[in-house]
């Protein structure tokens, strides 16, 4: 089988191991073509430190200069681009690590998927393990023990922004249904590319939530994995990953960026259309229409909400 694993890195001075790591570790059952969007000055980039890299059969390469990037969204379409004739879409971030015969997982998982709804609208996602920086400046695991993850939700905004924590679980033998999607840890069919895409006007709040929604909305099922086997860096909450952290733009033009991502967000939302929101609820506990979580919706575990106090409704219906 072929997959196409989409990396979009902006300024990400690991990058190079998480290539590496993939493929690495990679089985010898399928071909992995990679490929890579990177926005970062020619300097800082693989095409200058590790043109080896880039070099490789197996890799499909583009760059440009971090001030003309317009967000994960953005970019992300943008490399979806490159896919060609593969058989699945694996979209993953650019700071992590992976377990041997990752592939294979995954796409046993997939399999699963599709042997238990009999449609190939499948998608498999799920958070990560962590990995760390050791004192020589390397990636080092820090989670080895086998784990699978549960998604559910800390916070529902008043701007209609969802935040999701994915608990870690013991590993199953069959798959979990998700409400959630892990934007840097999903595989599926490539036609998922043609049928959805990822959203190009997305900055970054609210990636997720069109991914999982307009998933839905497809007719596609969600899965998380019997286990995970990759890992990412645990230190990202302030990482010059975000375009937020020592900018390279004026604050003028990234406040300009994020209020039309915001824009369009509640412009999807608002177009959505109902009886696909109630039946979404049902399945899910995340009620757009009331904007409201239910209680199967929300972890148990106490996390900070970003930017402001939590401040859901909170309901008990199941129906």
């Amino acid at each position: 089988m072929k997959i196409f694993v989409s990396v979009v890195s902006y300024r990400d001075p690991l990058l190079h191991y998480t290539i590496k790591s993939l493929l690495e570790n990679k089985s010898e059952r399928n071909n992995v073509t990679i490929g890579i969007l990177e926005q970062t000055a020619f300097d800082d980039s693989l095409e200058n430190k590790h043109k080896e890299i880039i070099e490789d059969q197996c890799i499909r390469y583009k760059r440009i200069d971090p001030q003309y990037s317009e967000g994960v969204g953005w970019a992300r379409h943008v490399n979806s681009l490159q896919l060609e004739d593969e058989d699945f879409y694996y979209q993953i971030d650019s700071h992590m690590l992976f377990d041997k015969h990752w592939d294979r997982n995954l796409i046993k998982n997939y399999k699963m998927g599709v042997a238990k709804t009999q449609s190939s609208k499948v998608i498999i996602t799920s958070n990560c393990k962590n990995f760390d920086l050791n004192a020589n400046n390397e990636p080092q695991k820090i989670h080895v023990n086998s784990v699978a993850c549960k998604a559910k939700y800390y916070a529902f905004r008043k701007d209609m922004y969802l935040f999701g924590h994915g608990e870690w679980v013991q590993p199953t033998t069959d798959l979990t249904p998700a409400i959630h999607i892990f934007a840097g840890n999903f595989f599926t069919h490539s036609d998922w590319v043609r049928n959805v895409g990822v959203d190009p006007y997305m900055f970054f709040e609210g990636e997720e939530q069109l991914l999982t929604i307009n998933s839905y909305a497809n007719g596609y099922h969600l899965f998380h994995a019997t286990s995970i086997e990759c890992y990412h860096y645990n230190r990202t909450h302030n990482y010059i990953t975000k375009q937020s952290q020592m900018p390279v733009v004026s604050s003028e033009i990234l406040n300009k960026r994020v209020s039309k991502a915001r824009k369009h967000f509640l412009m999807v939302l608002d177009n959505l259309d109902e009886d696909m929101l109630e039946r979404f609820r049902k399945y899910s506990g995340v009620d757009y229409i009331n904007r409201k979580l239910e209680k199967r919706a929300i972890t148990d575990q106490i996390l900070p909400v970003p930017g402001e106090i939590r401040d859901w409704e909170i309901e008990d219906r199941a129906d």
